[in-house]
């Protein structure tokens, strides 16, 4: 047979699996919630089911800090690292954070840091839920776009600190903010029963906002903060007005042309030299992802195993969480251990680690991971197409960047996208100057479109 011939079929086949995926009938994935949810151990007709806002302060104990000093002085020595942070967290950055952190971190100036904003909790389905409610100093003028209330939801290993130079951003443009901790995370309760993932944490988001007397909203996250972002626009789409998020992860609609003719003919699949670095060669990619995944193994199935290590030792916390700070904003491609204070300042990077460290929460955060793979609908959720108006910003250093192309199989009504000069995992803590007028300028323009009806409002029936 000639090559001609042989090429000749190639395609044809090629065509036919194009073709079978695009044009095959799709079946509706639809996002189901828990019927009368309750997360305490203590029945509800036990429980104290007081559903009112209480302001809350944040104060630790002098005595946890005194026990945190003791056991930071405490700290053994370690053999050398080998360069950068490929075999984890390097020694030579870590330590000397030690240091800092025992010698000139000073958290009650961080602690009135936070209390800088108002802080709340509310009981939602039988546990306690913080979150900061920050509003405008001055009143909304009256030729403003119509809806400027956005719920801002964090991630792991983040906590709602990631937020601190984000809120007044958002609230001198005149927005109204709400950042909750996720449950099980710093100062919000864990579920004293498993089952509560993204799906019910956005559910749960959902109801704080109505609770609030917000009958329109916008919502922005990364990480776990972008699925319940995309949850809550699944779950409430008559009152999330839009989606704004800083990190995806799907897959190719169509892998097998993909990743399996674009191995051999990459140039067909991918004629931007770019995006050949990003995806190919494919096997590269998948044992990457295996290597940065080794986390999300342990974190998904004995999560309480390291947790209790972690609860332990400061210093097995801080570089638990370090690492994923360095890997995850660029650093882990060079050998400069000066990358990440470039980034964010030793105080930023403690402050978030002291959150999990006085409120214990380190375990019931890994837990998050347990459920969610636990969850048929947790996982059903990331291919649950989205109608509501969405944005994504594309930060360069990012976990999971996926195809431009590839993203209007899932968002049906992709208003912005934007790709970013720098930036990582945690843009809301190291880009805010970008992230965030990025965030408002999404809505400017989603307003706009809804005044001249050119956006479908989306429903959930």
């Amino acid at each position: 047979m000639k090559c001609s011939t042989c090429m000749t079929i190639f395609i044809g086949l090629v065509a036919i699996m194009i073709a079978y995926v695009y044009l095959k009938p799709e079946t509706p994935i639809v996002l189901h919630v828990v019927d009368n949810p309750w997360w305490s151990s203590t029945p509800p007709q036990k429980a104290d089911n007081d559903s009112s806002i209480r302001p809350f302060k944040v104060h630790v104990e002098q005595q946890v800090l005194d026990d945190l000093n003791t056991r930071l002085k405490n700290i053994r020595s370690y053999p050398a690292s080998m360069p950068g942070w490929e075999y984890g967290t390097n020694r030579d950055y870590i330590l000397p954070l030690m240091k800092y952190w025992k010698n000139d971190y000073n958290w009650r100036k961080q602690e009135q840091l936070i209390n800088s904003f108002n802080h709340f909790k509310t009981k939602m389905y039988g546990i306690d839920i913080h979150f900061i409610h920050a509003f405008p100093k001055e009143k909304p003028k009256a030729n403003s776009i119509p809806v400027k209330v956005i719920l801002l939801t964090h991630g792991w290993p983040g906590s709602v600190f990631e937020f601190y130079k984000a809120i007044p951003m958002l609230t001198q443009r005149g927005y109204i903010v709400v950042a909750p901790s996720l449950p099980g995370f710093g100062f919000s309760d864990p579920p004293q029963v498993s089952g509560l993932g993204i799906t019910e944490t956005a559910r749960m988001f959902a109801e704080l906002m109505h609770r609030l007397g917000y009958d329109k909203y916008y919502v922005q996250g990364g990480d776990w903060g972008a699925a319940i972002s995309e949850n809550i626009a699944v779950l409430d789409p008559k009152h999330c007005r839009g989606v704004h998020v800083n990190f995806v992860v799907m897959i190719s609609p169509t892998p097998i042309f993909t990743y399996g003719v674009g191995s051999f003919f990459p140039s067909l699949v991918f004629p931007d030299p770019e995006d050949r670095k990003r995806f190919l060669p494919v096997l590269d990619h998948i044992l990457e992802g295996y290597h940065e995944l080794s986390y999300y193994v342990l974190q998904s199935t004995r999560p309480d195993s390291i947790g209790f290590a972690f609860n332990d030792s400061p210093l097995g916390l801080a570089t638990w969480i370090i690492e994923k700070f360095a890997r995850w904003s660029g650093c882990a491609q060079t050998d400069d251990l000066s990358c990440l204070d470039k980034k964010f300042t030793k105080d930023e990077l403690i402050t978030n680690i002291m959150i999990y460290w006085v409120t214990q929460s380190i375990t019931t955060s890994m837990r998050y991971y347990k459920e969610f793979l636990n969850n048929p609908e947790d996982i059903a959720s990331g291919e649950v197409k989205i109608h509501t108006p969405s944005a994504i910003a594309d930060f360069p250093h990012e976990l999971a960047r996926p195809h431009r192309s590839w993203l209007s199989h899932r968002y049906k009504q992709l208003i912005s996208y934007t790709s970013m000069s720098d930036g990582g995992h945690f843009a809301a803590l190291e880009k805010p100057d970008l992230l965030i007028p990025d965030v408002v300028n999404f809505i400017t323009k989603t307003e706009e479109l809804y005044a001249q009806g050119k956006v479908v409002t989306p429903t959930n029936d």
